[in-house]
């Protein structure tokens, strides 16, 4: 029996012994690790900081563009969620592009609606630069024909939107059209807008 007892003191204190040399090791190779490799973990730690800070603006970069100024003037109708004003990655100045039911540009701008209001829609444009931007429009119809859209137009240097005309087709077609907005000598749109012409 004493012998026995003996027999499990020992493995007790052998195996509590051995318990603790693994973890004062793991304690050793943790430190040393650490002190050996310190600089390129606060390099990750640093990387991963600015990995996470950048998020929020790649989201926002991601997002429609609103015109220059924030939004220009007016509101985004009902209808109009998913169909705004793009920014083609183009070179040369940035012009935006918006509709309007009517002849008032800061009123609520529309991007669907119906083919019976279609003759009322006013398209306007903008550009933040200082500098008058000569341009032209170019339509893209449902069926995907492209026309050029009235003649050549030139933005206004304070910055205030120009009425380019309006969708002055007597029956159009209902369904997704494409605007877009070329500078003068330049073969790349630097503004386009989608809009929906419903029944």
């Amino acid at each position: 029996m004493k012998d026995a007892i003996r027999f499990g003191l020992k493995s007790f204190f052998a195996g509590l012994l051995g318990c603790l040399g693994v973890i004062v090791m793991s304690t050793l190779a943790s430190a040393v690790f650490l002190f050996t490799f310190k600089s390129q973990i606060m390099n990750l730690q640093a990387d991963f900081s600015q990995s996470l800070q950048s998020i929020p603006d790649k989201l926002s970069e991601a997002g429609p563009e609103q015109g220059p100024g924030g939004g220009g003037p007016g509101g985004e109708a009902a209808g109009a969620e998913g169909e705004t004003s793009k920014q083609p990655s183009g070179s040369g100045p940035g012009l935006f592009i918006y509709l309007t039911e009517g002849e008032d540009p800061k009123a609520q701008k529309v991007n669907s609606f119906p083919k019976s209001q279609a003759r009322n829609v006013s398209i306007w444009v903008q550009s933040p630069s200082e500098t008058p931007i000569n341009f032209r429009l170019e339509m893209t119809i449902p069926d995907g024909t492209t026309y050029p859209f009235g003649e050549e137009y030139q933005t206004d240097p304070s910055g205030n939107p120009i009425l380019c005309g309006k969708l002055d087709a007597p029956d159009p077609p209902t369904g997704k059209y494409l605007l877009r907005a070329f500078p003068e000598g330049s073969d790349t749109p630097t503004g386009a807008i989608e809009f929906m012409i419903t029944k």
